[in-house]
């Protein structure tokens, strides 16, 4: 069985069954329709900046990581 493969098997499994069946325009449930791009960051850097938030009553680093990355956005238009 080459390395990978045993993906390939849990992936036919789960498409199977009635839970994931697509809604009726053809996106998953829970798929807002929305791109998502996965970025590769240290787990330190995120372990620190996750700890620090929430200390400051912060609940999603991700709404955090978009605020940051739109305040950049605008300081250089």
């Amino acid at each position: 069985m080459p390395r990978f493969d045993y993906l390939d098997e849990k992936k036919n499994k789960k498409t199977k069954t009635k839970k994931n069946a697509p809604a009726p325009d053809g996106r998953h449930k829970g798929d807002s329709g929305e791109k998502v791009e996965a970025v590769y960051v240290r787990k330190e850097t995120i372990r620190a900046a996750w700890r620090e938030y929430r200390q400051d009553g912060g609940e999603s680093l991700s709404e955090l990581v978009e605020d940051l990355l739109l305040g950049w956005l605008r300081e250089r238009a």
